[in-house]
Formats: structure tokens, sequence, C-alpha cells
């Protein structure tokens, strides 16, 4: 008897801790885009007037970047004093504190906000990467915004597997492999913010079955998305779901009450 408990007692510690550490480090629900899957077919912006002056310089607002890149860093290395809790309140304290940063803040901004979104699905972090493409023009040179918008492009479209996810809209496309073979070609159609219409295409050889997300602003009270006539949840703030196979030349239609956008 003694010993059935001695084998079955270290095996429950261990499923205790495994659990208990993958709390800690949670698995990326999405990741940002390969570089090389998504093109962006249109700049965000339309139209724009740069600043014409040297980028903003707030040293204060890039040091306390730091520390957020030190929560990043513990967990890379699954560091034991890593807590997403405080990670989070400490990227909100930086957000309500800080307006605006250097050229090289935005640049780490985009990568921790990003990252955070790859871990907690949170779409609150898909809307602070899009305030930052479109306040971008106002705080950077046109040169730069072009860095940015390369930066920001990655996570237009966040994947798992056969998942995707549509975070921000603008026109885009994501290329990649399906798991049952077949290349999947998915585009979104759209001249947002000017309209708040989206149409998301599907290219395809084969029918092939993908899980789409579709990103609902938080401000988006009223939003539609459909789908052959069917209407689908549209939640603000959450993501509205369609799983299904899709065959070539599918489509969805998203309509997102602009009038409502925060200027």
């Amino acid at each position: 008897m003694s010993i059935k408990y001695g084998i079955v007692f270290p095996t429950m510690l261990f499923i205790l801790f495994s659990c208990s550490h993958k709390n800690q480090f949670p698995d990326k629900l999405a990741e940002k885009a390969a570089v090389e899957s998504v093109t962006l077919n249109r700049s965000f912006l339309l139209s724009s007037d740069f600043a014409v002056k040297d980028s903003v310089q707030k040293e204060n607002a890039d040091l306390e970047l730091n520390e957020l890149l030190i929560f990043k860093k513990k967990y890379d290395e699954k560091d034991e004093t890593f807590n997403l809790a405080d990670f989070e309140n400490s990227w909100k304290q930086v957000k309500i504190q800080n307006n605006n940063f250097s050229f090289e803040g935005i640049k780490q901004w985009i990568e921790i906000t990003g990252f955070l979104l790859e871990i907690t699905g949170n779409a609150s972090y898909v809307q602070e990467l899009e305030e930052a493409v479109y306040k971008s023009p106002k705080l950077y040179a046109e040169t730069e915004f072009n860095e940015i918008e390369k930066l920001i492009t990655p996570w237009i479209f966040t994947k798992d597997v056969d998942h995707i996810h549509v975070n921000l809209f603008a026109n885009a496309t994501i290329k990649y492999e399906h798991t049952l073979k077949g290349a999947v070609e998915i585009t979104q159609v759209t001249d947002y913010p000017k309209s708040g219409k989206i149409q998301i295409k599907f290219k395809m050889g084969a029918k092939r079955y993908v899980e789409l997300f579709i990103r609902i602003p938080d401000w988006a009270e009223g939003a539609t998305v459909t789908e052959k006539n069917v209407k689908y949840v549209a939640t603000p703030g959450s993501y509205s779901q369609i799983v299904r196979k899709w065959s070539d030349g599918d489509f969805v239609e998203i309509n997102l009450p602009i009038e409502q956008m925060p200027k």
C-alpha cells in the first residue's frame, strides 16, 4: 500500500507543479504572423500631414519602458519572479502616464503591447496598437512612420495553427499553408477608418476548416458581422467567432458604426 501511494503522490505533485507553472507562464494564444506571410496592400493612412520636426523625445517615458521589457525577459527566461498581473498593471500605468514616446520608445511599446496580446488574447491591446499607428503621423516624420507601419503589419493578423485573428483593419493579405495542406489566402478590403465597412475574402484551392476571429472595437456598439446572410455575435471589446469550412470566393462583411469611433 505504501509503495502505491509512493508512486501516486509524486505524480500528483508533478501535475500540480506543471499546472501552476503553466498558469504563471501562459502559452501564447495566438502569435503575430510571420513578416513574409502578410502583405500590406495599402498604407494604414490614405493621406496625412506628418511631423516635420525631429521625433518627440520623452526620456522619462522611455525609461519606464525598461521595466516592461524586464517583465517580458522574465517570461522568456521562465524566471519564477514573473507575474502577469504585475506586468499588465505596469503596462496600464505607462499607458496612462505617457501620451507619446521617442521613436525608439514607440517601437518598444509596440513590441511589448503585441506580446501581451499574444499571451492574453485581450482585444484592448489591439486597440492600443491601433492608436499607436494612427497617432504616429502627428508625432513622427514620414520615414519613421513607414518603419512603425512595418512593425505593426505582423499584428494585423495573429495566428494559432488554423485559427486566424483579424486584429487591425487595413487593406492586407495573409497567406499560409493549411495544416491539411493547401495554400490559404485571406484578404481584407476596406478604407477604414474613413468608413466602417470591411470585407474579408477567402482564396484557396479546396475547402478548408478555419476558425476566424474578428475584433470588434470597444466603441463599436451595434457592429454587425455577416456571412451568407447569417449574422454572428459582435460584442464590443471582444472577438466575433466564425467556425466553418471555407471555399474559394467566400467572404465576410463587417460594418462598424464609424461615427462612434473616438477622435
